[in-house]
Formats: C-alpha cells, sequence, structure tokens
C-alpha cells in the first residue's frame, strides 16, 4: 500500500481503454461487502481477485488487493467523506454504488501517484449498469465533489492524533500525516469524530473508554490506523549472517527474536521453505508460547491449531515432546496436515481423533477464538462488528472449549490460554475462571496493548494479545 501524495487531476479525455482488470476486481468484491457493513467479511483476502473471472497478473492483483484493503481499513473515514458530497442519506445509496465511491476514495485519498482521471474513469465506467440507470452519472459527479474537497497535507506537531481529534478537517494517515480537508465532514460529537477518522466502530471505542479509559481507546484507534507489517520469529543465526541469502529483507524487530520482513512475496516463500523453523508471526503472538518454556511436557495438545504457527512454535520450544494437533475448521484442518507431513514431532488429527489421548495430556495449549480486537490492523472487520452480546457470544464458545477440553489434561497438566483480544473478560477473568474449574491457579499472565503508532518504523509494531499459564498450585 503506497503512502498519501498529490493526485494527477481530473481530465475530460474521453475514455479510449476498458476499465483497469484490477479496479474491476476491487469493484466487484467490495460491491458484495456494500450491503453488509458492519458484518463485513475480508477473511478470504488469501484468494486471488479475478476480473470476470480471468486471473489477474501480479501488478493487478496487487492493486486489487492495496484497493480492498484500503476501504476495509478506512470504511467509516471514506463513507464520512462520501457522504458528505452526496445530496441524499448515504443509506439510500445503492449497495454498488457505495462500493464504487469507498474505492474512489480511497484511491483519491488514501493512495499516492495514481492519476485522479484514471480512477474516476474506471469507477464510472464500472458503475454503468450497477444500481439505478443513472448510477455511473451520479458516482461521477460526486466523485469530482471529493475531488475538490482535497486540501493540503500537514505533517509533525500539526497531524498528531491530539490535534485531528478535535478537527473535523482532518483525515489523518497511517503515515503519521493529516490530510487537511476543505471543509468539515467529520462530526460535531468528540467520540463519533473520533470513530470516523480513525474508522473504529462506536461501539468498540465506547466500550474502550469504559473498561480502559479515554486516552488508552484513542491510543488504540489511532494504532489502528496503520498498516501491520510482515514479521517473523524463528529465524536461525545463520539466516542473519553477514552475506546470507535474505539478510538484506529482515530488519530487527525492537522485541529480540523477531524480524520485519520487507522483500516480496516469493522470496518470503523461498526463506520459510530454506529455514523451515522460520514462521510469520507477531512478537505479541509468540510471547504468550513462552510462559511454558519451564515445563518439560511429554504430550502437549494444541486443540485450536488454526494454520500451526504456534504449532511450530511449541516445538521449537519443547523439541523432546510430542504434539497433537488439531482444529474444527476443515479448510484450516487441510492446511495444518499439509504443514506438518512427516514432521517427527507434531501429529495432526481430527477433533474425534483426540479420544485416544484423554488424560495424558501435560501441556494443553488453548489459542481460542476472540474478539480480535488487538490485531485490528490484520482484522480489520473487526472493528466494526464488536459489541456486547457478541462479546458474550464470544466468552460463552471460550467457556466451552475450556470445559470440552479439560478431560485430556493428567492431574498435574498444565493449560497455555491465549487471545489476541484487549478485552478482560476474555482474558484475565476467563483464565480465573478455567483455573477455578479445573483446580489449578494462573501461574502467569502476559499482558500486550499494541504498539507502533502511525509515522514510526515497523520494527516498533507489535500487536496486542493476552497469555496465561494455568497450573497446579
Amino acid at each position: 500500500m503506497t503512502v498519501p501524495a498529490e493526485s494527477t487531476s481530473v481530465t475530460n479525455t474521453p475514455r479510449m481503454s476498458a476499465p483497469s482488470p484490477a479496479r474491476v476486481a476491487a469493484l466487484d468484491r467490495l460491491a458484495r461487502q456494500a450491503g453488509r457493513f458492519p458484518d463485513l467479511e475480508f477473511v478470504d483476502m488469501g484468494v486471488a481477485p479475478t476480473a470476470d473471472g480471468i486471473a489477474l497478473d501480479a501488478r493487478d492483483v496487487s492493486l486489487a488487493r492495496a484497493i480492498e484493503h484500503t476501504v476495509a481499513h478506512r470504511w467509516m473515514t471514506l463513507t464520512a467523506i462520501a457522504r458528505a458530497c452526496i445530496d441524499r442519506r448515504w443509506e439510500n445509496v445503492d449497495s454498488r454504488v457505495q462500493a464504487a465511491l469507498l474505492a474512489a476514495g480511497a484511491q483519491l485519498f488514501l493512495f499516492g501517484n495514481v492519476a485522479d482521471h484514471a480512477v474516476v474513469d474506471d469507477t464510472v465506467e464500472w458503475s454503468k449498469g450497477k444500481g439505478h440507470r443513472g448510477a455511473a452519472g451520479f458516482v461521477n459527479a460526486v466523485l469530482r465533489k471529493m475531488i475538490d474537497l482535497r486540501g493540503d497535507f500537514v505533517e509533525g506537531a500539526d497531524a498528531a492524533p491530539r490535534v485531528w481529534r478535535d478537527r473535523r478537517d482532518l483525515v489523518p494517515l497511517a503515515d503519521g500525516r493529516a490530510m487537511r480537508l476543505k471543509r468539515p465532514v467529520f462530526s460535531d460529537d468528540r467520540v463519533l469524530r473520533v470513530a470516523e477518522a480513525a474508522s473504529v466502530g462506536e461501539d468498540l471505542l465506547l466500550h474502550w473508554i469504559n473498561s480502559a479509559g479515554q486516552d488508552l481507546a484513542f491510543s488504540r484507534a489511532v494504532h489502528s490506523l496503520r498498516p501491520a507489517p510482515t514479521v517473523i520469529s524463528g529465524v536461525p543465526e545463520q539466516a542473519v549472517l553477514p552475506g546470507a541469502p535474505f539478510t538484506s529483507n529482515l530488519t530487527p524487530h525492537s522485541d529480540p527474536g523477531s524480524f520485519v520482513w520487507n522483500g516480496d512475496h516469493s522470496s518470503l516463500i523461498a526463506l520459510l521453505t530454506a529455514y523451515p523453523e522460520a514462521r510469520v508471526q507477531d512478537s505479541a503472538s509468540a510471547q504468550p508460547m513462552r510462559l511454558a518454556d519451564s515445563l518439560r511436557p511429554k504430550l502437549i495438545l494444541d486443540a485450536c491449531a488454526g494454520r500451526g504457527t504456534k504449532t511450530r512454535q511449541l516445538a521449537a520450544l519443547h523439541p523432546t515432546a510430542e504434539i497433537v494437533a488439531t482444529d474444527v475448521d476443515g479448510a484450516r484442518l487441510r492446511a495444518l496436515a499439509l504443514a506438518f507431513v512427516d514432521h517427527p514431532q507434531v501429529k495432526v488429527t481430527t477433533p474425534e481423533g483426540l479420544r485416544r489421548i484423554v488424560g495424558q495430556v501435560d501441556l494443553l495449549v488453548l489459542d481460542v477464538p476472540c474478539s480480535n480486537t488487538g490485531v485490528l490492523s490484520r482484522r480489520p472487520e473487526a472493528k466494526y462488528r464488536f459489541n456486547r452480546a457478541r462479546l458474550d457470544s464470544i466468552t460463552a464458545v471460550q467457556r466451552d472449549i475450556v470445559e470440552e477440553h479439560r478431560p485430556f489434561l493428567t492431574p498435574n497438566g498444565s493449560v497455555l490460554y491465549s487471545t489476541c483480544s484487549l478485552e478482560p473478560p476474555e482474558n484475565l477473568a476467563q483464565a480465573q475462571w478455567a483455573a477455578g474449574r479445573i483446580g489449578r491457579r494462573v501461574a502467569r499472565t502476559e499482558v500486550r496493548e499494541p504498539r507502533g503508532m502511525p509515522g514510526e518504523p515497523d520494527s516498533a509494531y507489535a500487536d496486542g494479545g493476552f497469555g496465561a499459564l494455568i497450573s497446579p498450585a
């Protein structure tokens, strides 16, 4: 994703070619999401976008994904800008037209080196036949108003969060700058204004204010503005020696043992192939597993293994242990099995296949499903769907998982419980409940607030999360 820069002005040159396949692919996918807000589903980003069913080349895939990612991250910001440029209620605008305005707005306000006329022409062309008969004309008129709304860029103290959270005409940017608009677009209400400018759901922001205080709530909202870097853990020493093949692509992270990856995707795959012990894993995700580093388990059950990142970490931390890994999701379980084919320590099985180890597990690892509020830069859809009812629902699921798996423990077995959430009901309160339920105590905890604000180096970035080691007294 590129940083904002002044764009080429709109021209009235007649269109001479079809719309960009990248923009068509992004618009097609966003059109399927626009009517769902706040229940967005951007969890399929591993699926390469296509235009009219035709695969895109690498450059177009990159642009399509950048458009979709940016809209997902800044949905509320872009909606506020578009709403200020229309003469009707946003809710009354056809969802496909909403998608067109949000996708174009992302490029016009949040991208750099993008020609305005290309964005407008492609978006208008795509809009023909979408929604009502006048959709293309409406989109064209609104986009020109949006372009006229842009002002200059401000940086440093003039772009600080303490400034833009009290202004209705400043759009905070991922690189620490802000764009000054020619007229106000954000809400008069301070909480809703911050929610719109940072694109965080109002329910979530209010929840944070009530549970953690306004300063920490606003800090979390600001953190969510910046894109998350690719962080690599488990990199062996020989991979970072002078002259090693991937040294130039690895920047030391502020957390020892982690590196920021700055190479392309194909080179990353080559690194992971060359060094199987290396894994894409944020330092906050890696830390909870280290809470059990003093234990010497013979049998570990990784019951919510996902695609196996923490499973691989457990194998490195406990090289003499047998590890059984599973997941209830069929797609993740298939990926897990493929990742650990012929692994000397890890055995992947279905949940039904766990019956053979009831009462034999020394370390039960529960990296449970959660609200994802510690990883909003990676899971932007979680910013909008949060509410108290869903929090209560997910905590109930977490307790069900504890209940379902506690029979696997030996009498002296321990539980390693972790989430990528910032919410106390999912974290310490849940760990304490689990400890009481299985007759253990909370021996160690790890609580992490997100780090690394817009404009700070990638090496300062970290997700938020929680971990607890629950052991016999």
